[in-house]
């Protein structure tokens, strides 16, 4: 029988997860990793790479390589690969593909239908753009879940009976989400969301990039902005500095090599300390607080009738985003949800009640809501002179879905034979400062004088976020549906299809490395975090986390998938834990 799985569609890692019995589990790549680098490259026999072994050749080449294709998503522009030029739906469903092959690898079975994850600010474009994604990937998309959605649903398994409102801070790799939650029970009703799709740990690693260029410049005289193979060293020394600096308190970046100036090498050596860091990103960080202040205020609920703050995301960790939460709730965020996996692990147990794999004894329910304002443009005409387009509202953000709601327009000319019914998303009182998503022309209006014919028009948006229009014409009851399905970008079903072969052909040369090989970068970074961790663990999980360490060293050393894979959890669990 065929699988439903939970996917979380990270910016700079995803994952993939399915339900073992009642139980949410993150299934592990090839590379014996729970987490699959959003990374894809072409390597130089245009053999298409995911995840690890994309990443490593993204110091190399640049030029063949991409990441963080999310932030592109819905958008109009081209990945390059080499001689090869993408969509980044079509890249992000190479990801998608890679983790769906995992997911049958693991489970033994085929893997057909998904719940995919996106922030819960993602407009209707994005959406759409990953919904195609997963189409192109061979999954039929069952339900677009938002990410802190998904994380409150991974905490509310363990707490079912409670009463309580929450609040989930989502501060990933490439957007920044929060959402808040009433839980009681067994329901978990967001009561509204807010957000920022251009916020995250990429902009954190952004900005130590420049402190190291600047560092550089000023060793050697050089820029290295124009030099694409210098930037990606940059770009990964810079995430590995950022990780570090979350358990320790300096760190060094030494890059040998990094330029060449008069035929000779240039080299990088730059010691950072976490104050430094902090500096660096404190703006970037405080900014986030905006969104939950917005979030709190559109759910009527004050922060200190907030019971638990549930913080996810890889970015999550850092100390100042930790002191941030607690200084603004007067709380320590709740510590019992893996920050890195809570939204793939949601994501399963969404999949698990729509398969029926979760029994209805458990009386899990969960509603969410619409992320923007969706409306109609009025009044873009007085007489001969073109006015700016007015944004009237329908269906007010933060409304529970699935909704409908109605409201009526008066013709505004004599003898009006049409009206133009142009749909927009967005929270601007102009049109123009707000998202078009489509329109159609309703015709076969009675002629009149002005405002003496009116249109009912009624939005109904689902709780995947397809918007239908109705509109009727009150004095004929003529009836006209606009379904609002996709965006400017979306691909025709004709285009799609023509897509998904060309990307299953492409597919079909994609490299496989060894499992030994690809799982060594990654193991290496846990091994420095874990032995950075050593010195200050005390009481009896010290000697623990030191035979692990040592454990997992020699299974590397001899290639041990399987000890690896076991070991790679228990360090990772075991870390967690000491936080």
């Amino acid at each position: 029988m065929a699988r439903l799985v939970g996917i979380d569609l990270g910016t700079t890692n995803s994952l993939v997860a399915w339900l073992e019995g009642e139980r949410p589990q993150i299934i592990t790549n090839s590379a014996a990793q729970r987490m699959t680098p959003s990374v894809v490259g072409l390597d130089k026999q245009d053999r298409i790479h995911v995840g690890v072994t994309a990443r490593n050749q993204l110091a190399i080449m640049p030029e063949r390589t991409v990441s963080e294709v999310k932030r592109m998503m819905g958008s109009a522009q081209r990945v390059s690969l080499g001689a090869r030029s993408y969509s980044p739906t079509e890249i992000s469903s190479f990801i998608l593909r890679a983790l769906k092959e995992d997911a049958e690898r693991g489970l033994g079975d085929t893997v057909e239908e998904a719940v995919i994850t996106v922030p819960a600010y993602f407009t209707d474009a994005q959406r759409q753009a990953t919904k195609d994604a997963g189409e192109l990937a061979g999954l039929k998309v069952e339900r677009i879940l938002n990410e802190p959605t998904a994380a409150a649903l991974a905490y509310g398994l363990d707490h079912l009976d409670a009463e309580q409102f929450v609040l989930v801070y989502d501060l990933g790799g490439g957007t920044f989400d929060v959402s808040v939650l009433e839980m009681f029970n067994g329901v978990l009703d967001v009561k509204a969301s807010a957000g920022n799709n251009r916020l995250g740990g990429s902009d954190f690693d952004r900005a130590l990039v420049e402190h190291l260029c600047a560092e550089f410049l000023k060793m050697h005289g050089l820029d290295l902005h124009g030099d694409p193979r210098a930037m990606a060293r940059l770009k990964i020394a810079a995430e590995q500095a950022k990780i570090e600096l979350s358990s320790t308190t300096s760190t060094s970046v030494v890059l040998p090599f990094l330029a060449m100036h008069g035929g000779q090498p240039l080299n990088l050596e730059s010691e950072i300390t976490r104050a430094q860091f902090e500096k660096m990103v404190g703006d970037l960080v405080r900014s986030t607080l905006e969104p939950v202040e917005s979030a709190l205020r559109d759910a009527k609920v004050d922060k200190k009738a907030i019971s638990d703050v549930v913080v996810v995301g890889g970015s999550s960790r850092l100390p100042l985003v930790q002191a941030l939460v607690s200084e603004f709730f007067g709380k320590e965020p709740r510590k019992g949800v893996h920050p890195d996996e809570a939204v793939a692990l949601g994501a399963a147990v969404q999949a698990g009640l729509k398969s029926g794999a979760i029994s209805t004894e458990r009386g899990i329910m969960i509603t969410d809501v619409s992320p923007f304002t969706l409306g109609v443009e009025v009044q873009t005409s007085a007489g001969t002179q073109k006015v700016d387009g007015l944004f009237s509202a329908i269906i007010p953000r933060n409304s529970t879905v699935p909704v409908s709601r109605t409201e009526t327009y008066s013709t505004t000319v004599a003898n009006q034979k049409q009206v133009d019914i142009k749909v927009f998303q967005g929270e601007s009182r102009l049109t123009r400062h707000n998202v078009f998503l489509d329109m159609y022309t309703v015709d076969g209006i009675p002629p009149g004088p002005p405002g003496s014919q009116r249109v009912g028009v009624t939005f109904t948006y689902d709780i995947n976020g397809i918007l239908h229009v109705t509109t009727k014409v009150v004095s004929t009851g003529k009836e006209a549906v606009l379904l609002v399905d996709k965006s400017p970008q979306r691909m025709s079903a004709p285009d799609r299809e023509t897509a998904r072969k060309r990307m299953d052909q492409e597919w079909k040369g994609a490299s496989s490395p060894s499992p030994a090989a690809a799982v060594a970068p990654e193991v290496t970074q846990l091994l420095a975090t874990a032995k950075a961790r050593l010195p200050s663990v005390s009481g009896p999980r010290a000697p623990e986390l030191k035979t692990l360490v040592g454990d997992l060293e020699r299974a590397v050393a001899a290639a041990d998938v399987a000890a690896i894979t076991r070991l790679d959890v228990a360090i990772t669990d075991l870390l967690f834990e000491l936080e």
